[in-house]
C-alpha cells in the first residue's frame, strides 16, 4: 500500500506541476517571451525543422509526454525499491516459480497448440509462395536473422519441396511423431517459411509461434500424448518434473512481455493524451477505414468517456499482464482479461489476434482440471503422480529459455518491432489527435486520358494489402536515388503489368478523412511523390 500511495503521489505532483506553471511557461516559451530564453531558443530551432512545433498545442503535448515520462520512471522506481525490499520473499517466490514441477500431458498440450496452430495458419505458407520470385532490389531485411535469410531467398523450384517439408514436419510435431526430431525439424522450417515474408517491409507479428515452438523443441515434449508414446506403448506417464515445468514457465513470461512493452510504450511515447484525448476514437475510425465495407458489431466511439477508460484499460491489462504470470489465481484474472481484450478488439477493429489467443491454453493446469472431474489416467498421468520422474534434464530448457527472453527484452526496451524472429509487439503508441489517415495511391495515366486509380495496388498486382503498402513506403523513403528508382520500377511491373508506352505511374500521398460520415469520398489532401514515365516506342 505504501508503494501504490508513492506512485499516486508522484502523478499527483506532476499533475500539479503540469496544472501551475507548466503549461503557462510553455505557452511563454512558445511565443518566445519565457524568462529562460534557452527553452525559448530549444522550441524556435525545432520548429524550423518540424513544423508541427509552430503548433502551441503539439508543444504543449511534448511537455505533457515528458512529465508523463518522469511519472512511468517514477513509478518504475517505487516498484524497484519495493523489489529491493521484498528481495528474500521476492527470491523465494521466482524459486518455486522456476522449480515447480509441472505434468508431462500439460507440456504435450503445448505441443499440440503451439504445433497445431502453426499447421493451420495457412496464410503464412500463401505468403512464403507469393513472395518467391519478388525482385531482390525490393528487399528490406528486418534486424535479427533478416540479413541472413535475404542470402538464402527460395526459388519456383525450391519453395514447393520447402513448403512440402514444413507441413509434413509441422505436422509430425503436432501428432508427436518422431517428436525431438519433427520439432527441432518444424521451428528451423517455421524460422524460414514464416521469415521470408518479413524481408520486403512489412513485418507481421507472429514471433510468438516461433519463440513457443523453440521451447517445446527443446523439451521431451513427446513423452505423452503422442505417437511416440503410443508406439512405445508406455502404460504409465513418467511423474510431474522441473523438467516439463520450466518451459512452460518461460512461456506464459514471454507471452506477458508480447503486451508488457507496448503498454509501456504507448505511454512513453504518447504521454497521458494517449488515454484522456481523443486518440482512441480516431484510432478506432483509422482501423475502419481500412475496410471497404466492414461494420463493427461495437461502437464505442460516440461515448468519449468510454473510449476514454478503454485507453486506460488497455494500458492497465497490457503492462499488468506479465505480472500477474507468476500466482494461478491471477493467471486466471489475466486469461479472462485478455480474452476480453481480444473480444472488444475483434468486435470493435476487426483485429483477432487468433495466434495469440490460441496459446492462452497454455496457462491452465489441464491435467489438474480433468482429475478435478474424476478423469483418471496413467498413461497420460492424469490423477496420478506415480509414475517414474520423467522430461530429462532441464538446461536446454533454461538455456532457451534465457535465449528467448534476453532478446525479446531488449527488443522491447529499444521498441524495435521490425526485427526476425525477435521484435517489440505493434505499439500503436504515437497518438491520434485528428481523424485523418495517410495513403500511398498510385495512378496510371495512359496515353489517350485514360486515368485508374487505386489504394496499394492494382488488380494485376499478386500482392495485396499492408505488405504492398509496406514495400511501398520503404521504396518511397529510400535516400539513394538510384536505389530509389530501381525500386520503384520494381513495384510498377509488379502493380501496372506492363503499361502501354508513353503511359505514367504516379505515386500520390492521400490524406483521407477516416470518420464513418465520410468513408467514400475522396482525399482531403494530395500531394505526388514520385513519378515513372514509360519510354514510348
Amino acid at each position: 500500500m505504501i508503494t501504490i500511495a508513492l506512485i499516486l503521489f508522484g502523478w499527483l505532483v506532476l499533475l500539479l506541476a503540469n496544472a501551475l506553471f507548466v503549461g503557462d511557461m510553455v505557452d511563454a516559451a512558445h511565443a518566445g517571451n519565457h524568462e529562460w530564453t534557452t527553452l525559448n531558443e530549444a522550441i524556435a530551432t525545432r520548429a524550423e525543422v518540424n513544423p508541427l512545433w509552430e503548433k502551441a498545442s503539439h508543444v504543449q503535448w511534448v511537455a505533457r509526454t515528458l512529465l508523463t515520462r518522469a511519472g512511468v520512471l517514477w513509478m518504475f522506481a517505487c516498484f524497484i525499491g519495493l523489489a529491493v525490499y521484498l528481495r528474500r520473499p521476492l527470491r523465494n517466490r521466482l524459486q518455486h516459480y522456476f522449480r515447480e514441477p509441472d505434468s508431462a500431458f500439460n507440456l504435450a498440450i503445448f505441443r499440440i497448440v503451439v504445433f497445431g496452430k502453426l499447421v493451420l495458419n495457412n496464410s503464412s505458407h500463401d505468403e512464403f509462395v507469393q513472395h518467391v520470385g519478388l525482385p531482390d532490389v525490393l528487399l528490406h531485411p528486418p534486424s535479427g536473422l533478416g540479413p541472413i535469410l535475404s542470402h538464402l531467398l527460395p526459388t519456383a523450384e525450391t519453395a514447393p519441396v520447402i513448403g512440402i517439408a514444413w507441413y509434413v514436419a509441422t505436422v509430425a510435431a503436432t501428432l508427436g511423431l518422431f517428436t525431438r526430431f519433427s520439432t527441432i525439424a518444424s521451428l528451423l522450417i517455421s524460422l524460414y517459411v514464416l521469415g521470408i515474408p518479413q524481408l520486403y517491409g512489412k513485418v507481421n507479428h507472429m514471433h510468438h509461434l516461433i519463440w513457443f515452438a523453440a521451447l517445446a523443441a527443446s523439451t521431451r515434449c513427446g513423452d505423452v500424448l503422442s505417437v511416440d508414446a503410443w508406439i512405445r506403448r508406455r502404460r504409465e506417464a513418467p511423474a510431474p518434473s522441473r523438467a516439463y515445468g520450466l518451459p512452460l514457465r518461460f512461456a506464459w513470461i514471454l507471452l506477458g512481455l508480447v503486451y508488457f512493452f507496448p503498454g509501456v510504450w504507448k505511454l512513453w511515447t504518447g504521454g497521458v493524451d494517449w488515454i484522456f484525448s481523443d486518440h482512441l476514437r480516431n484510432q478506432i475510425w483509422h482501423q475502419w477505414s481500412t475496410f471497404s465495407n466492414w461494420t463493427p458489431i461495437i461502437d464505442p466511439t460516440g461515448s468519449s468517456l468510454l473510449t476514454k477508460m478503454g485507453g486506460l484499460s488497455v494500458i492497465v491489462f497490457e503492462m499488468g499482464f506479465v505480472f500477474m504470470m507468476f500466482s494461478p489465481r491471477t493467471r486466471l484474472i489475466a486469461v479472462l482479461a485478455g480474452l476480453v481484450f481480444h473480444l472488444m478488439n475483434l468486435l470493435t477493429l476487426n483485429i483477432g489476434f487468433f495466434s495469440l489467443m490460441a496459446v492462452y491454453v497454455v496457462l491452465f493446469d489441464w491435467s489438474g482440471i480433468l482429475a478435478r472431474l474424476g478423469v483418471r489416467s496413467n498413461a497420460l498421468g492424469i490423477g496420478v503422480t506415480g509414475g517414474r520422474p520423467g522430461g530429462g534434464t532441464i538446461l536446454p530448457p533454461a538455456i532457451m529459455g534465457v535465449i528467448l527472453i534476453v532478446p525479446t527484452t531488449w527488443f522491447g526496451i529499444t521498441g524495435n518491432n521490425y526485427g526476425w524472429p525477435f521484435a517489440c509487439y505493434p505499439k500503436f503508441a504515437y497518438p491520434m489527435f485528428v481523424p485523418e489517415r495517410q495513403v500511398i495511391d498510385v495512378e496510371l495515366r495512359l496515353p489517350d486520358g485514360t486515368r485508374e486509380s487505386s489504394t496499394f495496388l492494382t488488380e494485376r498486382s499478386r500482392l495485396r494489402g499492408p505488405r504492398w503498402h509496406g514495400m511501398t513506403k520503404k521504396a518511397l523513403n529510400t535516400r539513394d536515388d538510384t536505389l530509389r528508382a530501381e525500386r520503384l520500377e520494381a513495384l510498377r511491373q509488379l502493380a501496372a503489368g506492363d503499361p502501354p508506352p508513353g503511359a505514367e505511374i504516379i505515386f500520390l500521398k492521400s490524406i483521407y478523412s477516416t470518420k464513418p460520415e465520410d468513408r467514400g469520398n475522396p482525399p482531403l489532401r494530395r500531394e505526388e511523390i514520385s513519378r515513372i514515365s514509360i519510354p514510348g516506342p
